[in-house]
């Protein structure tokens, strides 16, 4: 995140020791859509990994003794 964000919001050759206006709102709408996409990457895959403990133990009973 901090290299994508850097990347994209800061100039390479830097013409001032601090960020303009427009860097730091750049940087605030870079660090907040990667949290956002990282919640929602870790809500899916919770779900998923919920799905697929569900699944393994609908098997495990079905192949239980008879």
């Amino acid at each position: 995140m901090t290299h994508a964000c850097h990347r994209k919001c800061v100039p390479p050759h830097y013409k001032e020791g601090e960020l303009s206006k427009g860097e730091s709102v750049c940087l605030d709408r870079c660090v907040a859509k990667y949290l956002d996409v990282h919640e929602r990457l870790g809500r899916k895959l919770t779900e998923l990994s919920l799905r697929d403990e569900e699944l393994l133990r609908r098997v495990q009973q079905g192949a239980g003794p008879a």
